[in-house]
């Protein structure tokens, strides 16, 4: 599973897609310029009296502009180094993590998740770095290949006794319900909050207050519950059960590098049919080992 080039580079370094952002920063700057010109204008000249308008104008291209300047300020992502077999540097958000580094922690690469995490000797989880749009996918997937093939090398022992307890047949892997029903009384909170302070329909608040609720509300409504049972995979929502893979496309495939469930075309194209951090941990995880077990014996 290792990245051929791994075991003669001492260092491995996970690059942002600098060209991305790079685009993101230029286009983003000068729209939200113009968006906050636009915006004064219909404020000031047209006389129309709402902040939220403005807010949905400008706010959207000011946050990706913000977030690409961040994003290329960093050096790089992180760096692992394949001899000591530790994250020594990387974005501000690492070496934070990192710094705060006690006696008993150990770095853990989360399969279900798609995420570097740190874990405490309580069991304390912190994501240190996860997959993203931005970050270059070859570099990561080297970093990946070579931090399993170490972290492996190391609980071989355990993941045989966890063979050895067995996998259930058939798995049902509800959402995360707890962490959706928070956002959605954080929602409910905020809105009631902007009422409070400003009882009219104006201004970010209630934009950020709706997201939040419906964020929350949706999947709790739609009930999305993934069964997978003899190589099949189905979601079943309110009155609608989906078969996977989907019409068009001609098999399942499992990414540890996204942490993600996909259908993928015969012409390689991917799409995702469910994401392991919004689904109920326990169950995601004997679903991906059931489906992982069940592929590698094809």
């Amino acid at each position: 599973m290792a990245h051929p080039s791994a075991p003669s580079t001492p260092l491995i370094t996970v690059h942002y897609r600098r060209r991305l952002l790079v685009w993101v920063v230029a286009v983003c700057w000068p729209l939200a310029l113009a968006m906050c010109t636009l915006g004064t204008y219909v404020l000031t000249v047209l006389d129309i009296e709402s902040q939220l308008l403005f807010f949905v104008m400008y706010f959207p291209p000011m946050w990706c502009a913000m977030m690409g300047t961040l994003y290329l300020a960093q050096t790089n992502c992180l760096t692992y180094d394949v001899h000591r077999r530790r994250v020594w540097s990387g974005t501000g958000h690492v070496q934070r993590t990192m710094g705060r580094w006690k006696d008993g922690d150990r770095l853990n690469y989360s399969i279900y998740l798609g995420r570097l995490e740190r874990i405490r000797p309580s069991g304390k989880r912190r994501a240190i770095v996860r997959n993203a749009y931005v970050v270059d996918q070859s570099s990561w997937t080297a970093f990946v290949d070579v931090f399993l093939t170490h972290q492996n090398e190391t609980r071989r022992g355990e993941d045989a006794d966890a063979a050895d307890q067995g996998l259930p047949t058939a798995v049902e892997v509800g959402i995360r319900w707890r962490f959706f029903t928070c956002v959605l009384l954080v929602g409910l909170a905020l809105g009631a909050w902007g009422f409070w302070l400003v009882p009219t329909v104006d201004g970010p608040l209630p934009v950020v207050s709706a997201a939040y609720f419906l964020f929350g509300a949706v999947p709790l409504v739609l009930r999305p519950v993934l069964r997978y049972e003899d190589g099949l995979v189905s979601v079943k929502t309110v009155g609608r059960v989906r078969e996977f893979p989907s019409r068009g496309y001609e098999r399942l495939e499992y990414s540890v590098y996204w942490g993600c469930l996909f259908e993928v075309r015969a012409d390689g194209k991917r799409r995702r049919v469910a994401r392991g951090w919004a689904r109920d941990q326990d169950s995601w995880k004997v679903f991906v080992d059931r489906f992982m077990e069940d592929r590698s014996s094809e």
